[in-house]
């Protein structure tokens, strides 16, 4: 007899919660489907009526954890003050991603496993792309620029870039007004615009 499909919500979704913390701070090898089910009270019949294996609910938590991350990157994306400005947008778009890098730290104690490290990058990446690109085409309409159609591919080569920088040590002594001003200079140069399209 076929497993029925579960909805969302309740305790699917405590399952899903704990197991995403769990993975996180132990990587896949070392959180078990017990450990799940001790931490929210439940048994193992429980587990085979929302989950499959532990494969399935691991590739469903990292979903949950990839569609918290877009929401929060389309929802600093989606903020329309005024006068949105090319420097105010990348401004949001690195807190944005600093603060999933805090959010990390705080849910794992700072005890991220090293495999769940690099999904997570990889997870947020995927999840900053879309906005990601609605910024640099917001860029290339601030400095006037017709043609787009190199925002497919340079998207996704200078996020991976940028990336790199606000994981490296030595950029990210400096002050963020520095940090600013050196990616504001690295997208001039690879989208060859002017820099004073960050003037405004």
């Amino acid at each position: 007899m076929s497993r029925k499909a579960v909805l969302e919500g309740g305790k699917r979704d405590e399952i899903l919660n704990l197991a995403l913390e769990l993975f996180m701070k132990n990587g896949y090898e070392g959180t078990s489907i017990r450990m799940i089910l001790d931490g929210v009270g439940g048994e193992v019949g429980m587990f085979y009526h929302y989950f499959s294996s532990k494969q399935e609910i691991f590739d469903k938590a990292f979903e949950l954890f990839m569609k918290r991350q877009g929401e929060r990157f389309a929802l600093y994306m989606s903020r329309k003050e005024k006068a949105i400005t090319p420097r105010l947008r990348l401004k949001q778009l690195v807190e944005c991603f600093a603060e999933s890098m805090d959010g990390f730290a705080k849910l794992s104690d700072g005890s991220l496993h090293w495999s769940m490290m690099y999904a997570l990058h990889d997870l947020t990446l995927e999840a900053i792309l879309p906005a990601f690109k609605i910024m640099i085409t917001e860029i290339y309409q601030a400095a006037g620029k017709e043609d787009r159609t190199e925002v497919g591919w340079l998207a996704p080569f200078l996020l991976k870039g940028i990336s790199g920088l606000l994981h490296d040590k030595t950029f990210m002594a400096l002050s963020k007004d520095k940090q600013n001003q050196m990616l504001m200079k690295l997208l001039c140069r690879t989208l060859e615009l002017p820099y004073s399209v960050f003037d405004a």
